[in-house]
């Protein structure tokens, strides 16, 4: 059973299933680990070169971890953790954009996608609530995965943006 939200702020159940974000994520991460080559095609408009084909795949692997790691039903900290994880991305991907003039278009659209991720977990993180842990293994696991997230977000995340979401 979800805790009730403070007074005034409104939350809403990510999904009847757990984490639609999450889902759409694991979904994109399985289109590029199945198919990276017409993938970096539409993203470069070149043939995939080694390279290419090996970092797209890197970042296929990344995704599909973080939606595995977010699935469910993520506490407002694991889902924050998820979005510092896809500014960083999206920050590295304007970089490959602004110096590497072969890879700008693929660098500008995987930044709006990391963006895009990094904006929809933002929202998120902000409308959800501690779910208490049953007892069963995924349960331990959340357990797990929160004790983890709270550890990390206590020494990356700013304090007050920290302190909204873990109360």
């Amino acid at each position: 059973m979800r805790s009730s939200p403070p007074p005034g702020r409104w939350t809403a159940p990510l999904c009847r299933t757990g984490n639609p974000l999450a889902a759409l994520r694991v979904g994109y991460a399985a289109l590029i680990l199945a198919t990276p080559d017409p993938v970096t095609g539409l993203y470069t408009r070149h043939r995939a070169d080694p390279l290419t084909r090996a970092v797209t795949r890197l970042l296929g692997y990344r995704h599909l971890i973080q939606g595995i790691l977010t699935g469910g039903t993520p506490s407002p900290l694991v889902l924050a953790l998820g979005v510092q994880v896809d500014l960083a991305h999206a920050v590295s991907m304007l970089g490959l954009a602004v110096l590497d003039q072969r890879r700008r278009r693929a660098g500008l659209i995987d930044a709006a996608v990391a963006g895009s991720f990094a904006l929809a977990g933002a929202v998120l993180a902000t409308r959800a609530a501690p779910e208490p842990p049953a007892l069963s293994l995924v349960a331990r696991l959340s357990i797990l995965r929160q004790s983890l997230a709270t550890r990390i977000a206590r020494r990356t995340l700013l304090r007050p943006i920290y302190e909204r979401l873990s109360h």
